[in-house]
């Protein structure tokens, strides 16, 4: 499984942390937790920054 980089999401967006916190409703220490993983990020607080960048995800059935 690939390992998603939540500050590389943020920075593509072209975002700083304390920029995107506000969008989200959170302060940036939270965001700067998710992603450095000292806290772990909810589905939906993940689809929300999704949302937000203006993002979407592709899920794949695993082949058996």
């Amino acid at each position: 499984m690939n390992k998603i980089n939540l500050k590389q999401i943020r920075k593509s967006c072209g975002y700083t942390q304390k920029e995107l916190a506000n969008k989200l409703g959170i302060a940036d220490s939270t965001l700067a937790h998710y992603e450095i993983g000292i806290r772990k990020i909810s589905l939906e607080m993940f689809l929300k920054i999704l949302d937000t960048c203006e993002l979407e995800i592709e899920i794949k059935e695993s082949l058996k």
